[in-house]
């Protein structure tokens, strides 16, 4: 498949906006709760491991899809590469998210740690999967020549 450049910035324009709304509501939930301050007496807000994910996936896709290729790195391939590494983050990032509210067991209850261990073990998978992809998109970028 001959993919063109102007169809991953499509998608990946797509995909940012998605990204970006999500992160917008996150930060949104994260003041509010910081005002109200009903979970920890005088804590503050913060920014969970999970919405890191999602950022980290904003940075690749903008940086993989659009900055570089003003740069004059425009191989079709590296953006399709660094396009699917950021769905791939993407779509980790809710998985990570329900972690971060100790929603898998539904025997106990949530800890509020800043980086439960749910949310430590879904971010683990997705570094794996991330890194997983890497090796595999390597690999197959040097048999593909």
């Amino acid at each position: 498949m001959n993919i063109q450049p102007n169809e991953i910035w499509i998608a990946a324009g797509v995909l940012l906006g998605f990204q970006v709304t999500s992160f917008a509501a996150r930060i949104n939930r994260e003041i509010a709760v910081g005002e109200q301050r009903d979970i920890f007496p005088g804590s503050v807000t913060w920014l969970p491991p999970s919405d890191i994910v999602n950022l980290f996936s904003m940075v690749v896709l903008v940086a993989g899809v659009f900055i570089l290729p003003v740069f004059g790195f425009d191989e079709p391939r590296f953006m399709t590469y660094a396009f699917g590494l950021a769905m791939l983050l993407f779509l980790g990032f809710p998985f990570a998210l329900a972690g971060h509210y100790d929603m898998y067991n539904n025997k106990s209850r949530r800890s509020y740690l800043y980086f439960p261990f749910q949310e430590q073990v879904a971010i683990s998978v997705i570094a794996v999967l991330a890194t997983s992809y890497i090796i595999i998109a390597m690999i197959w970028s040097g048999i593909h020549t």
